[in-house]
Order: C-alpha cells, then sequence, then structure tokens
C-alpha cells in the first residue's frame, strides 16, 4: 500500500525528532496494517540523554557590579551558550548545573541567582526566569569559597507561547561558612508557586544562562562561574 503525502510528513516529522532526541537513526520494530513503519521510542526501549551545545568551557567573567549580570559571559565557547533542542514530547526532563566561587572582604553584600531559557542571542534580562535563589550572605573573609547549583525541570505542556515547565534545584552555598564551614542548600525558586512556569517557547532552541546579582560592591565582592552543563533527557 503506498503512503500518502500526510503519512509520508509524518515519518519524516518522527524520524528527524528521535534522530534529534539520540543523535542516532531509530529502529523499526515493526508495521502497521497500512504498512506505516512503528519505530522504537527513546525512552520506552532505552533512556536518552542530549547535552545543550556549544559545549560552555569556564571560567565565565568574573561579575563584581551591582546588577544582574551573566556569570557564563567570556567563557571559552566564543561567547556562544549552551542551547537546549526543540522539545518533542511532554516529559521531557532538562538539567541544569554548575560550579562557581565568590570572593569579599565585606560581609555587607549579598548574592542572589537566577537559571532563565530563551531564544538563542537573547539579552538576559528577555529570557524567561525559570529558578531564583534567595539572597545570600557572604562573608568579609570569603576566598574563591564555593557554590553549586543543580536544577532539574519537566516539560509538560508543548507549545510556542504557552509551554510549561514543572521544575525546582537546589543552590550549595558555602559564601558565608567557608571551606570548613557546614555549607546550605536552599532552594530555587524560592516559592512552590514559582517552580511552575507557563510561558515558555518549547519549539524553539532554548539558550541557557545562569546570572547573579550583587547588593552593592561594598567589599569588592566577585563572584564567577567556573563550570556549567546543561542537557534534555527521557
Amino acid at each position: 500500500m503506498l503512503l500518502t503525502a500526510r503519512e509520508i510528513t509524518e515519518f519524516d516529522r518522527q524520524w528527524a525528532a528521535y534522530e534529534r532526541r539520540t543523535g542516532k537513526p531509530p529502529v523499526v520494530i515493526g508495521a502497521r496494517r497500512d504498512g506505516r513503519p512503528i519505530f522504537e521510542q527513546a525512552g520506552s526501549a532505552e533512556m536518552w540523554r542530549k547535552p545543550a551545545r556549544p559545549m560552555w568551557i569556564g571560567p565565565g567573567t568574573p561579575v563584581t557590579a551591582a546588577s544582574q549580570t551573566s556569570l557564563l559571559a567570556g567563557g571559552a565557547a566564543g561567547g556562544e551558550l549552551p542551547a537546549l533542542d526543540p522539545i518533542d514530547a511532554p516529559g521531557t526532563k532538562v538539567y541544569i548545573e554548575a560550579l562557581g566561587e565568590i570572593t569579599s572582604t565585606s560581609a555587607t553584600p549579598t548574592a542572589t541567582f537566577d537559571i532563565r531559557i530563551g531564544t538563542v542571542g537573547q539579552a538576559f534580562s528577555g529570557k524567561i526566569d525559570i529558578a531564583n535563589s534567595a539572597a545570600m550572605a557572604i562573608s568579609a573573609s570569603a576566598t574563591a569559597w564555593p557554590w553549586h547549583i543543580r536544577y532539574l525541570g519537566e516539560f509538560r505542556s508543548l507549545s510556542s507561547t504557552a509551554g510549561v515547565i514543572h521544575g525546582s534545584g537546589i543552590l550549595d552555598w558555602w559564601g558565608n561558612v567557608g571551606l570548613t564551614g557546614t555549607g546550605t542548600q536552599n532552594p530555587m525558586p524560592t516559592t512552590a508557586a514559582a517552580r511552575v512556569v507557563s510561558t515558555l517557547n518549547t519549539k524553539q532552541y532554548n539558550e541557557c544562562d545562569l546570572a547573579v546579582t550583587l547588593s552593592v560592591t561594598t567589599g569588592s565582592p566577585s563572584v564567577t562561574c567556573t563550570s556549567f552543563h546543561a542537557g534534555l533527557e527521557g
């Protein structure tokens, strides 16, 4: 039985979607009565993971200004930020992880972190906030003391204007206790309601970014991202 033009288009769409998710061609595991092939679906017989590209190589330029500033600027990937592929299926997960350090000679400043995604090349302020931290206290003797961010989100509805993600993360913070102190785990975002974001364009490539806002510049605080990676899995 010959395929219709519509069936051929759907065949091509499924094939391309599988290759984007897995990085390899699909496996045909059977056929429908009309002759159309049945693909082995990523996530049914195997798990898949696809890192955002390009790979970000740190460190970023240290942030010293008392304004919201990207921590990924100045990375060694030619100025490009990691971008997630368009989302093909509800339930796809996004993971984001970052490592960094902070230095300050005053306890006056605080540091607030934000994770955002949006159109490739878009300014950080225009991207959509998916997780933000509380204002973190800083020690007056902080010297390259570490911080660590982990975030996991699930895309629950796909749309070019109203895509929905539910996610949360943890900011591990040693900026006020030092290398021998007991760091604290802090939720990102800071409210239950903010875990759901429903204004995403899941049909496009989405660039990932991470920024910090220093409250003041007293004590010459400096925040640096030393490692960042993101990706999709299902």
